[in-house]
């Protein structure tokens, strides 16, 4: 902002408070005036400030994707695999039950299961293995799922061996599998059905913590390739993953002639994946994975992560995280979920940040009755909401949001959609719909014009030099969303804020008839816009003298000395027992 955008702002909030809306949740507060007068000392910590919420300031929440089941499986290996690893296993991407019985067996040695066709080996798939170059391959599955001529590409790739593992059918490929991996035998065996997958998935896991093999079984009988091979192995203990519609009583009794063996299981397959948790993985795990129980592809490809991250599997639904509070047990330093969001959506990362983490970005509060929020009550710890408007100058915005992510502060952002499409923006934008579990977005227009008195705009003030017509204002609301929602795939409904903080009762009136009936403002302005503002000015107006809980505070992503304050204000307001977070998350309590 300049000098024209103060004045601006000072006299649109103080016609405002002349004038209040009606049906505002609180008076918004005059802009503040820049005088010559000291700035106050920023507050030091409370002795008597109470505990930070609970949650763990170093959990994070990773997304592993790619844009097809092929480069997921890229994506987790090259996040758990490291170059040079001794064996890729190499199974088909379109069916399930080879790959089941490859994940504890590539963990052996640290190695991921990638994913082919029938005919060739995907563009990503090559690349990967081009970055591993391991000591040699084995591809899971017969000459029918995973062809010859996919076995002799595959020798550009190694300076060892191409090796297959495969059997007449699924189960004495499991067979192969575990015959190679396990030449000594193994103390645990799993079993489970190899019908379906959710059920062995979620065993893989187990497995590789165990260092057990899976072997898979039909429902009413089990194979005797597969009871030769448990009676080679000669476990003390076989784990019989799922319950009797996955796996009769029968094939328990003859699991039992082996050794002694347990049934785990649930009333779905999301209820057997917690039962396993429970069962084999203690407190304190590096990391858990979270995988679609509805979609294989991803989820397969994250078993031999399990050897990294020491934790279970847990299954999800598309836009939901059964079980949740499995997290709090597991005390996870990273979740890490598998896959895009078609085939998770942001609701599951958000549900294990809600879980784990300080703060989280919010329930979906789409609607509602209009309300101008300044500050919001009922919150259950000292929490303030931080607020960032991204309207002008990006200057050192990509490193506000890699500090947001680093420090855990949620985040409600304020871009206009012209800023957001420019190339900065577009970094920034990125880095903000990478996170949702943190971060929310709200609307600023598409180009920051003052919607009361006309004129303002940004970076030019040409599209303002016109009336504020009700179609207008309609407009820059309308198409500020489908623009940033396209970009970052999240809404910015309910929210809003005007540019300069300048609205009435018709602005308000117009942004509710498109879906933005909140109105937000703020308790505390840093006026960090202005270059004149000192690091230590935007500290002390944020946090001296302590705000209100539920108080949202302006800032700027393009601030002069944002980047520098923000470190300092996170450490105070913690120091006192605060909780930065989005505005959804205050109204969450």
């Amino acid at each position: 902002m300049g000098l024209r955008q103060l004045i601006t702002s000072v006299a649109a909030a103080t016609a405002v408070v002349a004038a209040p809306a009606v049906g505002t949740a609180s008076t918004p507060p005059a802009a503040p005036v820049l005088t010559g007068t000291a700035e106050p000392a920023a507050a030091s910590a409370d002795p008597d400030a109470p505990t930070l919420q609970d949650g763990d300031l170093d959990f994070t929440v990773e997304r592993l994707a790619g844009g097809t089941r092929y480069t997921t499986a890229v994506a987790v290996s090259r996040r758990f695999a490291e170059v040079g690893t001794p064996v890729v296993y190499v199974a088909t991407g379109r069916a399930f039950a080879d790959a089941l019985s490859a994940g504890p067996a590539a963990s052996r040695t640290g190695g991921p299961v990638l994913f082919v066709t029938a005919t060739g080996v995907p563009t990503a798939t090559a690349g990967e293995l081009s970055r591993l170059r391991p000591g040699r391959i084995v591809i899971v599955g017969g000459p029918d799922v995973v062809g010859e001529n996919v076995r002799g590409a595959l020798t550009a790739y190694t300076s060892g061996t191409v090796t297959r593992q495969a059997g007449a059918d699924r189960y004495r490929t499991s067979v192969a599998v575990s015959t190679a991996a396990f030449p000594d035998g193994a103390d645990v065996a799993y079993v489970a059905s190899g019908q379906d997958w959710p059920d062995a998935l979620a065993g893989g896991a187990a497995a590789v913590v165990q260092d057990a093999p899976v072997l898979l079984t039909r429902r009413g009988s089990l194979p005797d390739a597969v009871l030769a091979e448990l009676r080679r192995l000669s476990p003390s203990r076989i784990m019989l993953v799922g319950g009797t519609a996955a796996v009769s009583d029968a094939v328990a009794a003859q699991l039992r002639t082996v050794a002694t063996t347990e049934r785990v299981a649930g009333a779905d397959r999301y209820a057997t994946a917690l039962a396993l948790s429970r069962r084999v993985f203690g407190a304190s795990r590096p990391g858990v994975i979270i995988a679609s129980g509805q979609n294989f592809p991803d989820a397969l490809a994250g078993v031999p992560a399990a050897e990294r991250t020491r934790g279970p599997i847990m299954l999800a639904t598309r836009t939901s995280l059964p079980h949740s509070g499995e997290l709090d047990r597991l005390t996870p330093r990273t979740a890490y979920v598998l896959g895009g969001t078609a085939t998770l959506s942001i609701e599951v990362p958000k549900a294990a940040q809600r879980e784990r983490g300080v703060c989280w970005s919010g329930p979906d509060y789409t609607g509602g009755s209009q309300q101008v929020l300044s500050t919001v009550s009922g919150t259950t710890s000292r929490k303030i909401a931080y607020t960032l408007d991204m309207g002008g100058r990006l200057e050192g915005a990509s490193e506000i949001v890699d500090l947001l992510v680093e420090r855990q502060v949620c985040t409600t952002f304020f871009p206009t959609s012209v800023m957001a499409a420019t190339a900065e923006g577009r970094a920034v934008m990125a880095k903000i719909a990478a996170h949702p579990e943190l971060f929310e977005i709200g609307n600023h227009t598409v180009h920051h014009c003052d919607l009361v008195n006309g004129g303002g705009g940004s970076p030019s003030g040409a599209p303002c030099q016109r009336a504020m017509t009700s179609s207008f204002i309609r407009q820059e609301l309308a198409d500020a969303e489908a623009s940033l929602r396209a970009q970052t795939g999240l809404s910015t409904k309910p929210y809003w804020r005007p540019p300069y903080g300048s609205y009435d009762d018709f602005v308000r009136d117009q942004a509710a008839a498109v879906g933005f009936p909140k109105t937000v403002y703020w308790a505390r302005d840093t006026i960090d816009w202005d270059p004149a503002t000192t690091t230590a000015q935007i500290v002390a107006r944020t946090t001296s003298p302590l705000p209100a809980s539920g108080s949202i505070v302006l800032s700027h992503l393009g601030g002069y000395h944002t980047r520098e304050a923000l470190p300092q204000i996170i450490d105070v307001l913690r120091a006192n027992g605060y909780t930065m977070t989005t505005v959804s998350d205050l109204r969450d309590g």
